[in-house]
């Protein structure tokens, strides 16, 4: 693999690393939010309400992190047209 080919793909790995973390850590605060606001309580009426408590609140926080993956996504390729395609596919 030729050496700009490689700081290009280690860039962009690393870049979006940070950028599923800093939507990870953002889904966190946005369900917590939610859920303290009162936009979004979970029943907990039953006791299998209690139960599902967790999966709930995972799902809602996938709901919350799937919705950063458009910008993720818009970020990596904007930043691989700028370095240029033909670097990525050069190796």
């Amino acid at each position: 693999m030729k050496q700009e080919a490689l700081i290009a793909w280690t860039s962009l790995y690393i870049a979006v690393g940070i950028m599923a973390l800093m939507c990870a850590v953002l889904a966190v605060l946005v369900t917590a939010h939610d859920w303290r606001a009162g936009r979004w309580r979970p029943a907990l009426a039953t006791r299998l309400d209690k139960t599902l408590l967790l999966p709930k609140i995972w799902l809602r926080w996938q709901i919350n992190y799937l919705k950063g993956a458009p910008v993720i996504v818009a970020v990596a390729l904007y930043y691989a047209w700028s370095v240029g395609f033909s670097v990525f596919w050069d190796l």
